[in-house]
């Protein structure tokens, strides 16, 4: 960062010329080759978060409004003033202050030094014919001081951060690794390699190059500058592969000479690095990019991006598709099926392992904490072995970095993984958590700091969690707990399901009573809170179809309340589908409820494709309904919560409905029973401090899904076993307790403590 406040990245320079730029912007070849180019990397915008226009233009003074063109060339404009900034600063680093004229932007101003590679794509230099701009080339020219800006970390992802505003960094999916983050995973993967300064690294998604940065500044001495020849960098996106060459030159000047008779091929190159091995040539057009040299690294370090296979461009998607096939990362069928739900990292990491990684390296990559302990994402990374090499990776060990943000402005579910090619993963795996012992916000910096001052390291243990299926997602936990897991994980018949799902309805469903009325209720709908906005009523309606409401808010430890209720013209014989309409007009305060609300209704769009014909033919449907919603006994929990707190639910005896059913909503997970003692049976088991554990052991994040019952051993019910029927009357009686359940939970341990030994 620079010493000062430096007006070119912030203050009404930086504002001024954005707009200037802006409305100098004409829609012309130069700017939809651009925009062809940058929506095919990130996407339209309908797929990724919205854009807060309105504040875009009050920065900006600009007009946007829902024209998504003005939207673009706000876009457009950041980009080409980042991109006459690193020209700047490039041109500065090599030729120190000169006077400012259009030779900074041609690219055989750098070839002319030696420098062979050193050039912008045609479509940010649209700038060059406008009179208008070249004033305010100037003034940045002049404004940019280089002896300001400081190389120990990466100055140019900062100034990028300046630039861009989070809203657009955010929609684009731009997030920078800190500097401290890349130079930690450098100092691990390098750890006991005494003759690391020799060797060759590849960032194969360097972004602005912040590892490249971090490996330059350990090594530049030690190797006497070799380190620059032997790293390696590669993007897709041609602006940050100006700004990754950028950085390059500026940590270049400082420590070598430029010279015209020994050229320098900047070791940096724009392309698709998931397409320019052999095999991506198959199936990809892989034109417009540079020819990146072939050879092997004994070190892959970086941060791939993380985009959702399903946000990606079309185009993109189609081109790339089969490679998931190739490497075997994809186990469900067909290729438009689940597995969209997939992250390109996943494809990232094998296709550089795979062409780029020599047999004994190491790669050491920043990824999704969920690739580790997702069911249905990630089964195929979990593999770790190049299938049609018959290659095996070893996975060294796992950083879990989900309870501190090593990103700023974001809240991501982080991890690092080290991996060496050629070896076999030995499982349990060393499963690192790392938790802040400060709340200081050193983790979202940019400089070096000392870890171990503001970071407690607790060392786990790491396994799939199913049996022989080494794919599966892993527990991670301590060596009592392993003892536990050894016992507990398996198979049973129970199945578990999501609670009732309004399609975005819930100001309609979701009701209060008010009061008793000639023998109905007087209800109001609760709108408050409710994400899409319903008009407020009050209505009377028939008794019949209105239950007690369970939300996430209202289970606890073997307890429960209600103060909801819930709208649910549904039965257990007509399961997924809802009454007829004939029987709604046997209530015809009910109907005229939802009549009231019958365009609404009819416009959800959260229906799967199996309930969108329901909804087609009953507008007044919910979601996710069968026989085991109105079950009399249901074991719940919570599906987000950061502990796993089972209950047993009963019917209601209500004062408004007498004895009925409690529901829950779509955040409680639920096992139905029909039998009583059996219900309480499970949920002792399942509260035991061996069974919770290892259930929170293999949790992804505050996720507690419908499977996490489906790989515990929990045997089967019998009314004729004293411990079975000795588990239960305990769970009964902590449930009625209005005091500490430590004395119940004690006793239901030592019975399933004693099953373990």
């Amino acid at each position: 960062m620079a010493k000062n406040e430096i007006s070119w990245y912030q203050g009404s320079v930086y504002t001024n010329s954005i707009n200037n730029i802006f409305k100098a912007i004409v829609l012309s070849s130069s700017y939809y080759d651009w925009k062809e180019k940058f929506t095919y990397i990130h996407g339209e915008f309908d797929t990724q978060r919205k854009i807060d226009t309105a504040k875009l233009e009050s920065i900006f003074n600009v007009e946007i409004g829902s024209n998504q063109d003005e939207l673009f060339k706000l876009i457009y404009s950041l980009e080409t003033y980042y991109s006459i900034i690193l020209r700047i600063i490039a041109h500065k680093a090599v030729f120190g202050n000169c006077s400012c004229d259009r030779s900074i932007f041609d690219d055989n101003t750098y070839i002319a030094k030696g420098i062979t590679n050193y050039s912008s794509v045609n479509y940010y230099n649209w700038f060059l014919t406008v009179p208008e701009v070249e004033s305010l080339v100037s003034e940045v020219y002049n404004a940019i001081i280089l002896e300001e800006i400081e190389t120990e970390g990466d100055t140019i992802s900062e100034i990028f951060e300046h630039i861009f505003p989070k809203e657009i960094r955010h929609s684009v999916g731009e997030y920078y690794t800190p500097y401290w983050l890349a130079r930690e995973v450098i100092d691990r993967i390098t750890k006991d390699d005494n003759e690391a300064h020799r060797r060759k690294f590849i960032d194969p998604a360097c972004g602005s190059a912040t590892f490249l940065v971090a490996l330059i500044n350990k090594y530049k001495a030690s190797s006497q500058n070799a380190i620059f020849a032997n790293v390696c960098g590669i993007d897709i996106n041609p602006l940050t592969v100006l700004a990754a060459k950028t950085n390059y030159l500026l940590l270049y000047s400082r420590s070598c000479i430029f010279s015209a008779s020994k050229p320098l091929e900047i070791p940096i190159y724009h392309a698709d690095t998931i397409a320019i091995n052999d095999i991506a040539a198959l199936f990809a057009d892989t034109d417009q990019y540079d020819s990146v040299p072939k050879q092997k690294y004994d070190y892959i370090v970086g941060n791939p991006p993380w985009v959702n296979w399903e946000y990606m461009p079309d185009n993109y998607r189609m081109q790339h598709a089969r490679l998931w096939q190739y490497y075997g990362l994809f186990s469900q069928k067909g290729l438009n099926s689940n597995f969209i739900k997939e992250d390109i990292s996943v494809l990232l990491t094998y296709v550089v392992i795979d062409n780029y990684l020599a047999t004994g390296g190491k790669i050491g990559f920043v990824v999704k904490e969920t690739l580790f302990k997702s069911i249905k994402q990630g089964e195929g990374f979990r593999k770790f072995r190049i299938t049609p090499k018959e290659m095996d990776l070893k996975v060294i060990r796992v950083d879990d970095l989900t309870k501190i943000k090593p990103f700023r402005d974001a809240v991501t579910r982080t991890a690092i993984i080290y991996i060496e090619k050629g070896r076999k993963t030995a499982y349990p795996v060393d499963y690192i958590v790392w938790t802040p012992t400060s709340k200081i916000k050193s983790f979202e910096n940019n400089t070096l700091f000392n870890l171990s001052e503001f970071i407690d390291f607790e060392v786990l243990k790491a396994r799939p969690s199913v049996q022989n299926t080494i794919n599966s997602g892993w527990i991670t936990e301590s060596p009592e707990e392993m003892n536990y897991s050894k016992f507990t994980l398996g198979t049973n018949d129970l199945v578990a399901r999501t609670g009732v799902f309004t399609g975005g309805a819930n100001g309609i469903y979701w009701l209060k009573i008010d009061s008793e009325k000639n023998g109905n209720l007087l209800v109001s709908n609760i709108t408050e809170r409710a994400k899409n906005k319903m008009k407020k009523v009050q209505l009377e309606v028939e008794k019949d179809y209105v239950f007690p409401f369970l939300t996430g808010d209202d289970l606890g430890f073997w307890s429960y309340s209600y103060s909801k209720y819930i709208l649910c013209p549904h039965t257990a014989e007509t399961k997924m589908y809802p009454i007829d309409k004939k029987i709604l007009t046997q209530h015809p305060l009910t109907e005229h409820y939802f009549e009231e609300f019958k365009k609404e209704l009819e416009d959800r769009k959260g229906f799967t494709s199996m309930d969108r014909p329901i909804h087609e033919k009953f507008y007044y449907a919910l979601q996710r309904i069968g026989v085991y919603t109105f079950a009399k006994y249901k074991v719940c929990w919570r599906y987000i919560c950061k502990n796993f707190t089972p209950a047993v639910v009963e019917y209601a005896e209500d004062q408004y409905l007498g004895k009925k059913n409690i529901i829950g909503n779509e955040k409680i997970i639920s096992i139905a029973f029909d039998n009583k003692d059996e219900a309480y049976y499970v949920c002792a088991i399942i509260s035991s401090t061996p069974y919770r554990k290892t259930i929170e052991n293999y949790m992804v994040g505050t996720q507690i899904t419908p499977s996490i019952i489906s790989r515990l051993k929990i045997p089967k019910f019998n009314n004729q076993d004293n411990q079975h029927v000795e588990l239960s009357r305990i769970c009964q009686e902590g449930h009625k307790s209005i005091f500490s359940k430590t004395m119940f939970i004690n006793q239901i341990d030592a019975i399933v403590k004693s099953w373990i030994r």
